[in-house]
């Protein structure tokens, strides 16, 4: 007898495998009949149970046959069995076939000693044809591939002609780390996750160590996880692998973000322990490594925290994905701060864009800048911090600190802007002032006294700069009261200034002729709180200027004169009457729908009571039957701003959201729906009590005004003397004291008040609009975004300012004769222009807007471009088309009337535009998200048409 010398111990896997993978077998496995005896070489060691299960409910019986009598008695047992479970008897022996009686073998399945290559049988458990050299060279794979499989076939399809290494090391490592299965690659988001897993470190270490090295040098490589997979498997191996994510957010601040300084080496030497004696890498590599590690691990945190703020609402438990990635996110961040204290990296945290301490640093940097104050730089530096601020990938997390340090920003830009106040000023120009610029500052103002900040830097720089704008608004409401004195008691028509009383005939009644119209009177609405509105409106709204501006001037948003005292009972009431009147709810409804000029149409007004409907009902029924009425204007009170300023303020976050407002979605949706022309004013401003400090005086008749004493009445620095034909009440042509700084009262603490004769008070904003799409009032020009350059600062159109400037003019000199009469006393500025180059003398200078256009049109690739426009646009039309865009943002139907054409042509002429001006696809004119707004990138226009 002679044995073989050369069998190999074949494990409990591979016979499972063997079994499984073997086409010709599988049959006898499954089918019902004479009991199958196999016989199988291999060292005649069997140590595992005696009947191997094969899953699906099949199996076999495994014995071991050292010698030929052995495997003869094995045979002949199972074949004197009369129903043998299982059927099938697999012998391991290593005895040759030629040492076996002819007939004991012709009883064995294909009358054979069956050879095992284990190989062959990995390539069969996966339905592949030939296997990859490369893997045959992989020693410690085959037996992995055998073990882990067990009696299970591998994924056919990652199989085909030929069993490559990737393909077969890809489903090990799937199936070792229970990853999803279908992965075709183990990159390194999915080590990540795998790594989060509480069993994950148990799982790995639990390989044998031939597998455990092979796979590790495997996810290592580039095509799979990298440097993810070298250092993730380094950290597991030292216990730490549940620690790899935020270990990797510390890599990325130490390697990656923080400059290299005494306190940042002796952190990473602190990190790089965590890999063990025997590290992946040395010096410049490993840096390499953690840093590329770093990234990666950041990554994917922001992804996770962009998966987070996708919920439509985060309270929801349904929107679990969110909900999910938020809970991630948090947890590995306060991990990785709780790493960072550890190994006191605090330094390097500080320089993180993603890890809370960077965030906190980045806050403090800002103060810092702030803190400034007008000192050569200051701006620039203040820009940079900003802009690092809002690239801290948490800031989301931080809506109002980072809105307040914006207000800041947006303050500190107008303290630098903010004209000096005149003496020789008018009301009319203190109006077109506060529209155009200091409401803008009252509501950043207001964002940063709403509330304050821990952080010692911001904090102080916060409250350094509300007290020098306080201090500047002060003066102009001084400079405002002054003037406000002179034109009251002067009596003279208004001329082209809009007041209160003026309102419905030159504003409502032109566009009620041609337009069914929704007058919205938001009760204390100040012009600060317009703009909040104004600009959340602009989804679903164009805005126009109502009123034909004068010669040579631009469409704005307007503003109107309040009556005195700047009451609701008075300016609201003269609002609806059309006349300086006191009144109340009653008279209003009287005398709104008694003009002459809804001819006729039917006007109804609406108070709060008439906005209480019944259960399921929106609004009241006579509401209701209004705004279904298509021959009705609708004119609706809404008392939510001036019911909140007389209970309580709101703190923290000052600002307004259309939303806050009750019913004001409701109503402006149901205008949208029926293409209405909106107007929403109000009847009078208000003030915010931060410093108010409470004056005593006698004959006090509201928070802000009181009745004169007589010719002894002594009056405060704080307080005018108000009379003429505007003083309303206690009677027509009265006299009144009222308070003209915002930081006074006479009456009880409230959150806020009205009644006095403060700029922000006696200002009436208009926003006058349309909905997209709908039909334009004939004289209604469309406006830009009205915000100041100052508020956004980042506007492109400031890039078109970089230039030569011009020689200076002598300013004229300031006339001491009286001043004009008060009709021609409203004003609009007109910006300057800066140039590109000294004017010709004999030339009217040209801006730096006419030389941008001249060589935007005269550029090769501008013609090229006109070449592909099938309609051409005349070149006035591509004039003032662009000139209207560097302004900024506009709406398509603005743009179209401002070249002329008519708004149902407006998206033609957008599109004729975008094909012009988008080179390659290169977005120089964007549409904006409402689909309806387009945006003009300067920048990218200079790029594409090669602009100097």
């Amino acid at each position: 007898m002679t044995t073989s010398t050369t069998a190999l111990r074949l494990s409990k896997a591979t016979v499972a495998q063997y079994l499984s993978s073997n086409d010709k077998l599988r049959p006898e496995l499954s089918t019902p009949g004479n009991p199958v005896v196999l016989l199988l070489r291999g060292e005649p060691v069997w140590e595992s149970d005696a009947v191997l299960s094969l899953g699906d409910g099949r199996s076999a019986r495994v014995a071991a046959a050292t010698s030929p009598l052995a495997v003869h008695e094995l045979i002949l047992q199972h074949a004197l069995e009369l129903d043998p479970e299982p059927r099938v008897l697999v012998i391991l022996t290593d005895v040759e076939e030629h040492d076996l009686d002819p007939a004991i073998l012709a009883r064995t399945f294909r009358g054979q000693v069956h050879i095992a290559d284990r190989w062959n049988i990995v390539r069969e458990s996966f339905g592949a044809k030939q296997t990859d050299e490369r893997l045959r060279r992989e020693a410690w794979a085959c037996e992995a591939l055998l073990d882990a499989a067990g009696a299970r076939r591998w994924p056919v399809h990652l199989g085909g002609a030929i069993l490559t290494r990737e393909g077969a090391l890809t489903a090990l490592a799937v199936r070792r780390l229970h990853l999803a299965d279908g992965t075709e690659r183990i990159d390194p988001v999915a080590l990540l996750e795998w790594s989060q897993r509480p069993e994950a470190a148990h799982q790995f270490l639990s390989l044998r160590p031939a597998e455990r090295a092979g796979l590790i040098a495997f996810l290592s490589e580039p095509d799979q996880a990298g440097a993810t997979g070298t250092v993730l498997t380094a950290l597991t191996l030292t216990e730490h692998g549940p620690d790899a994510l935020a270990y990797g957010l510390l890599c990325g601040a130490l390697w990656e973000h923080a400059q290299p300084g005494n306190a940042v080496y002796q952190a990473r030497g602190r990190v790089e322990r965590w890999l063990g004696d025997k590290p992946p890498a040395h010096g410049e590599a490993l840096d390499r490594l953690l840093a590329n590690f770093g990234r990666i691990c950041e990554d994917y945190v922001r992804g996770l925290l962009i998966r987070a703020r996708s919920a439509v609402d985060e309270h929801d438990d349904a929107d679990s994905d969110a909900l999910i990635a938020r809970k991630k996110a948090n947890t590995v961040l306060a991990h990785a701060e709780s790493l960072v204290r550890q190994f006191g990296a605090g330094e390097a945290a500080a320089c993180s864009p993603l890890l809370p301490t960077g965030l906190e640093s980045r806050f403090t940097a800002v103060g810092v800048a702030l803190a400034l104050d007008d000192k050569a730089g200051a701006e620039d530096k203040i820009e940079s911090a900003v802009v690092a601020l809002r690239a801290h990938a948490l800031i989301h997390d931080e809506p109002v600190r980072h809105k307040r340090v914006r207000m800041a920003q947006r303050l500190s830009r107008w303290l630098r802007t903010a004209p000096d106040p005149t003496v020789d000023g008018s009301v009319g120009d203190a109006i077109a002032r506060q529209m155009r610029s200091t409401a803008w500052a009252d509501r950043a103002l207001d964002y940063l006294e709403a509330g304050g900040d821990n952080d010692p830097a911001l904090r102080t720089a916060f409250a350094a700069l509300a007290i020098r704008a306080r201090k500047t608004r002060r003066e102009f409401d001084r400079e405002f009261a002054k003037n406000l004195v002179n034109w009251t008691q002067s009596g003279s028509a208004p001329g082209s200034l809009l007041t209160v009383e003026s309102f419905l005939e030159r504003v409502v009644a032109p566009v009620a002729a041609t337009h069914r119209v929704m007058l919205l009177v938001i009760d204390g609405m100040s012009a600060a709180i317009a703009t909040e509105l104004a600009s959340e409106l602009a989804s679903t709204f164009s805005e126009y200027d109502p009123v034909a501006p004068v010669a040579g001037a631009s469409p704005v948003r307007r503003a109107m004169v309040a009556a005195l005292p700047s009451l609701t009972a008075v300016s609201r009431t003269s609002l609806f009457a059309g006349k300086l009147v006191k009144g109340d709810q009653k008279t209003e409804k009287k005398v709104f729908g008694a003009h002459p000029f809804w001819g006729a149409k039917r006007a109804k007004v609406f108070h709060k009571n008439d906005l209480r409907g019944d259960a399921g009902q929106r609004f009241g029924p006579d509401l209701t039957d209004a705004l279904a009425d298509a021959d009705c204007h609708v004119a609706v009170v809404l008392n939510t701003i001036d019911d909140r300023l007389a209970k309580e303020a709101k703190f923290d976050d000052s600002g307004w959201e259309v939303r806050e407002i009750g019913n004001l979605r409701a109503l402006t949706d149901i205008a949208a729906a029926n293409g209405m022309a909106v107007i929403i004013t109000s009847d009078h401003g208000h003030i915010i009590d931060r410093h108010c400090s409470t004056v005593t005086a006698d004959g006090v008749q509201s928070a802000r005004h009181r009745l004169p004493g007589g010719a002894g009445d002594r009056r405060v620095e704080n307080e005018v003397l108000l009379a003429g034909p505007r003083v309303v009440w206690p009677e027509p042509g009265a006299s009144i004291v009222a308070l003209w700084d915002n930081d006074s009262r006479y009456t009880a603490l409230k959150a806020g008040y009205h009644g006095g004769a403060s700029l922000a008070e006696m200002t009436i904003p208009i926003l006058a609009l349309v909905p997209h799409g709908a039909t334009v009032p004939t004289d209604w020009l469309g406006i830009n975004e009205p915000r100041p350059r100052w508020w956004s600062g980042d506007n492109d159109v400031l890039e078109v300012a970089k230039v030569i400037p011009a020689p200076a003019v002598a300013a004229p000199k300031k006339s001491k004769k009286a001043p004009a009469p008060v009709e021609d006393q409203i004003t609009f500025d007109i910006p300057l222009v800066e140039v590109f180059a000294e004017p010709d003398p004999a030339e009217a200078p040209k801006s730096g807007v006419d030389l941008l256009i001249a060589a935007l049109l005269d550029s090769d690739t501008f013609a090229a471009q006109l070449e592909t426009v099938a309609r051409k646009p005349k070149p006035e039309e591509l004039d003032k088309a662009l000139r209207a865009l560097l302004d900024g943002p506009l709406p398509l139907t603005a743009l179209a009337q401002r070249v002329g054409r008519l708004p149902t042509r407006a998206a033609g002429f957008g599109a004729i535009l975008g094909q012009l001006l988008n080179v390659d696809g290169v977005q120089v004119l964007e549409t904006l998200a409402d689909g309806r707004t387009v945006r003009l990138h300067v920048a990218l226009l200079r790029e594409q048409f090669g602009l100097r």
